[in-house]
């Protein structure tokens, strides 16, 4: 059985999985009109694999869905991906809302796309205050001797998902929070190239952007808007190698900008690749290819 290393901020096998299967689990939802997560099922689905999950907490505000996932090792902020994230490709491409970054003590301009930002923002207080409550009991019992140690957090998503986990994860960094890795699915753009340089100065060994062959959503906004991706990418190709060769990014690069305008009449299910079992096919295989790392 695949295992989360908890402290380990680098890429991680078990890691990628386990935070690919957290990212898929998080469309497990209520038939009820907001489609909040099913946090019961949710939980069952993952104590089949690993008894060692403890909760699950969802939340739900208008289009934006996430869970906070407890295990006795690690937390995971989990934020699940929609359909609309085709409407907002359309509506807000060059639309970004401004941000006072906060980076170690100095005040920065940020950037970010004004649906992805404003999808965290309905859930954002909510679920930190929760995953706090956790620390906090952490630390309680620290004092008790009855844990050794605060158990660190993860966040992860797909598709709009996972640009919803790159703004949490900028948004702890703003306010001096710690967290280990990122681990994001087919997700798009969701910031300025100046404001990814800046979060790229500060955790750039700590994202790990996944994309899936032709997965076109990738490459939404375009670079020509003014968007960029932040931290580490791999590259999965066509037969589910993976590849950190930066020769891969660029033949994909030079394919895809022509294909990206097609994304809004298509919709999700037209773009080739996106799917999320596909990205969790190529993570738990974990198959480099040669001469990769």
């Amino acid at each position: 059985m695949k295992t989360v290393n908890p402290y380990k901020t680098t890429l991680d096998s078990g890691n990628a999985y386990w935070m690919a299967r957290l990212a898929s689990v998080a469309y497990i939802k209520k038939d009820d009109p907001e489609g909040s997560p099913d946090v019961a099922k949710i939980l069952a689905n993952l104590k089949q694999e690993d008894p060692r999950f403890s909760s699950v907490t969802g939340f739900s505000k208008n289009s934006s869905q996430a869970i906070l996932v407890e295990h006795e090792d690690f937390f995971t902020m989990a934020f699940r991906g929609t359909d609309e994230l085709v409407d907002w490709l359309d509506n807000f491409d060059l639309i970004v809302t401004p941000v006072l970054l906060l980076v170690e003590g100095e005040k920065l301009d940020g950037y970010f796309h004004k649906g992805f930002w404003k999808a965290t923002e309905d859930i954002w207080e909510p679920l930190l205050a929760k995953y706090q409550q956790f620390q906090q009991q952490d630390r309680d019992k620290q004092k008790d001797l009855q844990q050794k140690k605060v158990r660190p957090l993860f966040l992860t998503g797909h598709s709009l998902g996972g640009a919803m986990a790159t703004i949490a994860a900028t948004k702890l960094i703003h306010q001096d929070l710690p967290f280990i890795s990122t681990y994001t699915f087919g997700q798009p753009r969701t910031m300025t190239h100046n404001t990814a340089r800046i979060i790229n100065g500060k955790a750039e060994n700590r994202f790990f952007r996944f994309q899936n062959n032709n997965d076109m959503v990738t490459r939404a906004p375009a670079r020509a808007a003014g968007y960029s991706h932040v931290g580490s990418f791999v590259y999965i190709s066509e037969d589910k190698s993976l590849h950190n060769d930066i020769g891969w990014w660029y033949r994909f690069l030079d394919s895809a900008e022509g294909v990206i305008k097609a994304i809004p009449k298509k919709g999700l299910d037209g773009v080739e690749d996106h799917s999320m079992s596909d990205y969790l096919q190529a993570v738990e295989s974990w198959n480099w290819a040669p001469n990769q790392t």
